[in-house]
């Protein structure tokens, strides 16, 4: 069974079909461009809600976390529902949520501070989890987006954080979000593994 917010994408689509229209005449790999500052806007409100004490910041963050999942979305949206799909644009579809990530875990690294090994983790693991989700690619195995810390749910866990932090600023929940981005992780890396090397094992014997 496939565990993970990225199974919610078919309802967020339906949710967020009234903004369709309304981009029918825009290029959808510049709407997969605009996704690069939101990221980092996102990112910067982080910093300073919490190097800063500018609390009101996180709630900020919160609302560029949905706006950055929205736009995540449209452009996929826009570009199979008018035509436009290219192969540009899907390299822009995956390169830009990947590149909004290198700038998020390294801002919340820095500015939690936490012991050396767990921020290094932290940032490993961002890492490692999509390149084990696209590993198979080059052989023909889908693109695997199973497991409990993928990139929506971590944007998602990153957006409640926020929330909790700003309700409760005494109370350490940017350390428990990095805890469990390094847990999470790595159970999302078996799942992806281990479904990449079933495909595959099940391509080689059909061969």
């Amino acid at each position: 069974m496939d565990i993970g917010l990225y199974q919610a994408k078919h309802p967020f689509r339906k949710l967020i079909g009234w903004l369709v229209p309304l981009c029918k005449h825009l290029n959808p790999n510049w709407i997969s461009l605009a996704l690069l500052p939101v990221g980092g806007l996102m990112a910067w409100c982080c910093w300073q809600g919490l190097q800063h004490g500018g609390q009101v910041f996180l709630i900020y963050a919160v609302f560029l976390g949905f706006l950055r999942m929205v736009v995540a979305t449209l452009d996929g949206l826009v570009a199979t529902t008018y035509s436009k799909s290219t192969c540009v644009g899907d390299i822009l579809n995956r390169i830009t949520p990947e590149l909004c990530d290198l700038l998020l875990y390294p801002v919340l690294v820095l500015a939690v501070q936490p012991p050396v090994a767990l921020g290094v983790s932290v940032l490993a693991m961002s890492w490692a989890i999509g390149f084990m989700g696209s590993a198979g690619a080059p052989s023909g195995v889908p693109v695997q987006s199973v497991g409990p810390c993928g990139q929506t749910d971590r944007l998602a866990a990153v957006m409640a954080t926020c929330a909790l932090q700003f309700c409760f600023p005494s109370l350490p929940f940017f350390h428990l979000l990095l805890w469990w981005i390094v847990l999470g992780g790595a159970i999302t890396l078996v799942l992806r593994a281990r479904r990449t090397l079933q495909i595959a094992r099940e391509t080689d014997a059909g061969v």
